[in-house]
């Protein structure tokens, strides 16, 4: 076995040419590189309860939630953050495929969206925040599309959870018109009266008052449904939109010449190592 100081002064020329050879080749590297900027957008996800018709309707119930939710409302958000649904809007809407230089071949729409993907992170922070960031090689296109990912996430999950309003809406208003149109016939019926009894007369009169209730109850939950539906409760609380950042976030020049610095002392001298331990001794 080599001693390790003798092998390190043996062999000081071969390790420092190694060295300062891969350092220098990895600043290179590192300036040459396409420049990307790095945009962040950052939203608070809000309560699901505030969706809730009851908590509109009643004062009580809006006192004991905050209109903040907690982290693990982000949970349905980062999972549609891993579909193609957002990044190929975005992809339309920036027409990616041209800005990318993606030949037309049918699919420029969706191979640009998958870039995209690509140079985006959605996920939340240590502090139950969501995080939309963006690289790209322009700045303002980064902040530009860090907002519109942001944006089209709230819409998104906006409908998903209206959905269940408007399906209640539209099921109360089919009873509604159910009813309206028994309370009608039972009002046809009663205006024969040649055709029924005093018995039978009464019985229709208790059923339109029955009915009747039911209907100004309809009428009630159609007005709280609408209402509700129209409000389409927000899902995310925007903190910060992104913003065209000043410097580039990538490459990082410092970290990559120390990084492969060390690397390649670590490497040379290793090497330097091996060769002397093949040495034939003496």
């Amino acid at each position: 076995m080599p001693d390790l100081l003798l092998v390190l002064t043996k062999n000081w020329k071969r390790i420092l040419s190694i060295t300062v050879l891969a350092t220098l080749l990895a600043l290179i590297f590192a300036l040459l590189s396409p420049k990307k900027y790095l945009s962040a957008a950052t939203a608070l996800p809000v309560n699901s309860v505030t969706a809730d018709k009851a908590r509109i309707f009643n004062s009580n119930v809006e006192a004991l939630y905050s209109d903040f939710g907690l982290p693990d409302e982000l949970d349905r958000l980062e999972g549609t953050a891993q579909l193609d649904t957002i990044f190929i809007v975005a992809s339309k809407e920036f027409d990616l495929s041209n800005y990318y230089s993606i030949k037309d071949t049918g699919e420029g729409i969706y191979r640009a969206a998958k870039r995209l993907k690509k140079n985006t992170k959605i996920n939340r922070s240590s502090y139950g925040e969501l995080k939309v960031k963006v690289w790209d090689s322009d700045r303002n296109k980064s902040a530009a599309l860090a907002n519109f990912l942001m944006q089209k996430l709230q819409e998104l999950h906006q409908h998903l959870q209206n959905q269940g309003n408007v399906l209640v809406l539209e099921k109360i208003k089919n009873q509604y018109a159910s009813k309206q149109q028994e309370y009608l016939q039972l009002a046809d019926s009663l205006s024969e009266k040649a055709t029924i009894s005093a018995a039978s007369d009464d019985i229709i009169k208790a059923k339109m008052v029955a009915i009747t209730g039911q209907l100004q109850e309809y009428e009630r939950m159609v007005g709280q449904y609408q209402l509700a539906a129209s409000s389409n409760s927000p899902v995310l609380l925007v903190v910060e939109n992104a913003r065209p950042p000043l410097w580039p976030d990538k490459p990082k020049v410092l970290a990559t010449v120390l990084f492969t610095f060390f690397i390649a002392l670590l490497f040379s001298y290793f090497l330097a190592l091996f060769i002397e331990s093949r040495k034939p001794t003496v």
